[in-house]
């Protein structure tokens, strides 16, 4: 890989707080060897960006400049998705088949997306160049905070699909309480309903993935929490245009003032979790 993976953006000097956000679903970009001729259809170069969270970049990729740390991948989770299980996938006559886990390398309806089968041979090569860095790099991270605070918060940001998270405006994922002190995702939620948005946790299907339950460990003073803002809140295209305009190769348009919204929200959790964490501990 030529560019600089992952991608990390640190606070400026003296504003530093004891909070990481992971954005694993940032990415919308193809692999650089991935061709328009790797594809089995042409309409299928378009889901490199219908696989990223929708506006994930705008909304979490500046979060540095409000004193997190900020970790994220430039590529589409289409060709590694670093917030499932390494070992998510199927194989089956000696070619990697997989609909929705740590590759996509078929549609939910089973259809291949490439030309050609994906050998597990190459996916192992594509995990240890962008699946095994990303989690070394948030080791690091994580592990530095935790030394220089004696405490971390995780905070896994995502914007979620219209289809999936139908009427749902936020979504607070713990493991069912597992990941983190009850007074964090508290603090988190309490934020966006004073903001006017409503908000759940541990809805079935987006009670955490991998990396939350992975680092979430709060008797080790590691807490972590996934914020999952529903995509439809960002945009003033309609659920049911969305993947119309994606196919044709289109951005969905912003909605401007919830953007600004959740962008507040945001602000205001960046500054309110300090001294939460500091008060459980």
């Amino acid at each position: 890989m030529e560019r600089s993976f992952p991608i990390v953006r640190h606070p400026a000097p003296g504003k530093r707080t004891p909070v990481l956000v992971s954005v694993p679903h940032y990415g919308t970009e193809p692999l650089p060897e991935v061709t328009p001729e790797d594809y089995r259809e042409p309409r299928f170069e378009t889901f490199a960006y219908g696989f990223a969270d929708t506006f994930a970049d705008d909304l979490y990729g500046d979060l540095h400049e409000h004193g997190a740390t900020v970790l994220a991948t430039p590529y589409s989770r289409m060709f590694v998705d670093v917030n499932r299980r390494r070992d998510d996938f199927e194989q089956h006559g000696g070619e990697v088949r997989s609909r929705r886990g740590v590759v996509r390398t078929h549609t939910m309806r089973d259809v291949p997306i490439f030309a050609r089968p994906l050998a597990p041979a190459e996916l192992e090569a594509r995990l240890r160049a962008l699946y095994d860095p990303y989690y070394a790099t948030l080791d690091a991270l994580l592990g530095d905070l935790h030394r220089a605070y004696g405490y971390a918060i995780l905070l896994d940001g995502h914007t979620g699909s219209p289809r999936r998270m139908k009427e749902h405006q936020v979504i607070i994922g713990t493991c069912r309480e597992a990941t983190c002190a009850p007074a964090l995702a508290a603090a988190v939620a309490g934020i966006f309903t004073r903001h006017g948005f409503e908000v759940h946790d541990n809805v079935s299907g987006y009670t955490g993935g991998n990396i939350v339950a992975r680092y979430g460990r709060p008797h080790s003073r590691v807490h972590a929490i996934q914020l999952e803002i529903n995509a439809s809140l960002l945009m003033t295209t309609s659920r049911e245009d969305l993947i119309a305009v994606i196919t044709q190769g289109g951005v969905p348009e912003k909605a401007a003032e919830n953007f600004a919204r959740v962008r507040r929200c945001l602000r205001e959790v960046l500054t309110t979790l300090p001294s939460v964490l500091a008060g459980v501990h």
